[in-house]
């Protein structure tokens, strides 16, 4: 997500774009894939604790007590008017004009087993074009591209039911999170979920399904069928890459050869936070160009 939006960017402005990829919306993603987080998720704002985010939203409001899911542990809540991401058509959506606006797309694996200087020199023979600088959007990659030992995984897991949800209902409590995000026009609901810091695993946990259709049943009951069960599509586990001290989004000059972006490490906030990044990683690579831009003598 954050290489699209990003790549869309620097398109925008005049640059010349070629994505390096192992993996591009619209491919046949397996659980064997190391945990690939982008196709999975269902982005929509947080509703945690602290509300500082509440002048920002619309239609805020403390919910009363008789609006609360009834025989449950919930003893708060809010609503707010929102937007979610129906992921798989916004990934698609990104890439049709990624390549309309004249972008290239390369299925490459960069090496990892030298070093960040072999790997961009490794690139570079790919491209066939000259290159001004590389924007460093590997997400969990990068711990070992870099390598960045700060990187680690925060695990996700979901189920893809049938039907849409009137409305998206999250609850978080100590250790907690249940959610249910409508995807609309699809027909399907996602149900979650797990934030599993530091868990590699990227199987589907059969009781971590069970718990996840138990707890969200409260949240969407005109879901249920007439056995009272969701109708169950999928189950899928994604990866978030999580980094220790928040997202690095920073230039560097390797080797005093290769001008290079970083922009990862965005956890769960990938989608969120996409349009920003791409952003300040423009000018970023702006700042590389002023930095030889000559001074003016009089």
């Amino acid at each position: 997500m954050i290489s699209l939006q990003t790549s869309l960017a620097l398109l925008a402005a005049g640059h010349r774009i070629t994505i390096l990829a192992q993996y591009f919306p619209g491919d046949d993603i397996t659980d064997d894939v190391g945990g690939y987080a982008s196709p999975w998720p269902a982005p929509a704002p947080s509703t945690a604790t602290d509300t500082w985010w509440s002048p920002h939203v619309t239609s805020f409001a403390p919910l009363p007590h008789s609006a609360l899911p009834a025989n449950t542990a919930i003893a708060s809540g809010v609503s707010f008017t929102t937007v979610t991401v129906d992921v798989p058509t916004h990934l698609s959506a990104l890439l049709s004009r990624f390549r309309s606006a004249g972008g290239k797309l390369i299925r490459a694996t960069l090496p990892t087993k030298d070093s960040f200087l072999a790997a961009l020199n490794f690139a570079s023979e790919l491209v066939h074009d000259d290159i001004y600088a590389f924007v460093n959007a590997t997400g969990l990659g990068a711990r070992a591209l870099v390598p960045d030992a700060k990187i680690y995984p925060t695990r996700g897991q979901t189920v893809l039911v049938r039907g849409e949800a009137d409305k998206v209902s999250t609850f978080e409590g100590i250790g907690l999170i249940r959610y249910v995000i409508p995807r609309k026009g699809s027909g399907t609901s996602v149900l979650g979920g797990t934030k599993q810091a530091g868990n590699w695993d990227t199987k589907p946990n059969d009781q971590t399904t069970r718990e996840i259709l138990e707890g969200c049943k409260v949240l969407a009951p005109e879901l249920l069928g007439e056995d009272g069960e969701f109708e169950v599509l999928k189950v899928q586990v994604g990866l978030r890459p999580s980094r220790e001290g928040g997202a690095r989004v920073e230039r560097e000059m390797v080797r005093g050869r290769w001008r290079v972006v970083h922009a990862y490490g965005h956890s769960g906030a990938g989608y969120q936070n996409s349009v920003g990044v791409a952003r300040k990683v423009l000018g970023l690579v702006g700042e590389f160009e002023e930095d030889r831009a000559p001074e003016a003598k009089l």
